[in-house]
């Protein structure tokens, strides 16, 4: 199954980094293994689904904001766990869910297996490279779930879970 590993994120807010950072891991452990391509993306909506054509199974890795848990607490989510994105008011970009939709309407070949791995973050905002300690602390964790996921050919996340 040809999968892409997609890590979103802003690299010099903080932790808006994390799934970029988590993507850095990743490259390191899945180098050579065949079906499993990997990309950086610094956005959502339009950008996400255009990285995503052409694969049969998609994960994503991204900050999360107001999820409800503490700095660092994982979730899995699956593209209909979400109707908007912080980006949902510009005229410039869709949300993961519309993105998807449009993609299908013009024929696209998109994922038909979608997780999405969060990570809550705790500052956002502050320019650094440097992650948190609590999300610093959960990287690890979201390689190894990731690496499992990959190993397992487990299906996509139907509603949000917490690890």
């Amino acid at each position: 199954m040809e999968t892409i590993i997609v890590g979103i994120g802003n690299p010099v807010l903080a932790d808006d980094g994390v799934g970029l950072k988590v993507l850095d891991r990743l490259e390191e452990r899945l180098r050579g293994r065949p079906g499993v391509a990997l990309t950086r993306v610094c956005c959502g909506g339009i950008h996400l689904m255009e990285a995503m054509a052409g694969y049969e199974r998609a994960v994503i890795i991204d900050a999360i904001t107001g999820g409800g848990g503490a700095p660092g607490t994982l979730y899995t989510f699956g593209p209909d766990d979400f109707s908007q994105t912080r980006n949902v008011c510009s005229s410039h970009d869709a949300s993961l869910l519309v993105a998807l939709e449009l993609g299908d309407a013009v024929g696209l070949p998109l994922p038909g297996d979608v997780r999405i791995w969060a990570v809550e973050t705790e500052d956002v905002s502050t320019y650094s490279e440097v992650l948190t300690p609590a999300v610093e602390r959960a990287v690890p964790v979201v390689v190894e779930r990731v690496l499992g996921d990959l190993d397992s050919g487990q299906p996509r996340a139907s509603r949000r879970t917490t690890e």
